[in-house]
């Protein structure tokens, strides 16, 4: 079989495994508007890791075990019915084939986040972070309308302002977009930020934000729903709420990329004429 065969037949197979990760559970159906934008990470992880020039010489050397290691993950993870493990072994597997195929590019490597969060793996199955999320940012609006002399009282994560019962549920809470924030912050910084280091700590930041931003996103439903109704706070303003934070959290990612990478200062010199 040629080379060029080969490495198509490895792109089909990759393809058509991804559609199956996400038809493995279709959980994230229930909120579709805010998940199956995830799956842009993947033709944008192609765009950002361009130019994709394949080998022409003697390729990299094979490596069946750790292709085992990938397929094996894969397996278990749709026995299992593991949306996690099958999007990290799918990406473990997208690796493998963009390192056999295809020239290496400068921080090309750092796109396997990107690869790894185009699947709806944290909004389906882990609903523990979800909740902490939820409860913690709870706890704090509650501070936040106290401070604001608003009689708050507050009952795990349903919280009664001025006598108005809000109850902060994951879509409320912003919890289906955090993933697409993450993936946001991955995108931004895979070529934002050129250092390893700083690049690494972008990362670190990121939950942080996606936190900020879950915890803007409650504050604005609750004020609509104080100064309005909860019915308005709950229609259409309630997905247009979302994607004002997510604009928000986009513009903060960018100057955040600038703080961490400034770009360099282009310097002038005086030449003195002899």
């Amino acid at each position: 079989m040629s080379r060029q065969r080969q490495m198509w037949l490895g792109g089909i197979g990759l393809a058509l495994t991804a559609g199956a990760v996400w038809a493995r559970d279709l959980a994230w159906m229930r909120a579709p508007a805010d998940t199956l934008p995830l799956a842009l990470g993947l033709p944008l992880a192609y765009f950002l890791g361009r130019p994709w020039h394949p080998h022409t010489g003697i390729l990299p050397g094979h490596k069946p075990a750790l292709l085992t290691l990938g397929i094996l993950g894969w397996i278990g993870g749709w026995i299992l019915g593991s949306l996690t493990l099958l999007a990290f072994s799918w990406s473990f597997l997208a690796l493998l084939w963009g390192h056999r195929w295809f020239t290496r590019e400068p921080g090309r490597g750092r796109l396997a986040w990107l690869l790894v969060l185009s699947f709806p793996w944290l909004v389906s199955e882990w609903q523990a972070i979800g909740w902490a999320f939820r409860l913690s940012s709870a706890a704090v609006a509650e501070q936040v309308f106290g401070l604001l002399q608003m009689p708050t009282q507050r009952e795990g994560t349903h919280l009664a302002i001025m006598g108005v019962p809000i109850e902060i549920e994951a879509s409320c809470a912003g919890w289906n977009l955090l993933q697409l924030t993450l993936l946001t912050g991955v995108a931004v910084g895979a070529y934002g930020v050129r250092s390893p280091r700083r690049f690494a700590l972008l990362l670190g930041l990121l939950p942080a934000i996606a936190w900020l931003a879950n915890l803007l996103r409650i504050l604005m439903l609750a004020g609509i729903a104080l100064s309005f109704d909860t019915q308005v706070a709950g229609g259409t303003i309630h997905g247009l709420t979302g994607l004002a934070v997510l604009g928000g959290v986009l513009a903060l990612l960018k100057w955040l990329c600038h703080v961490l990478e400034p770009p360099p200062q282009a310097t002038t010199r005086l030449i003195k004429a002899a």
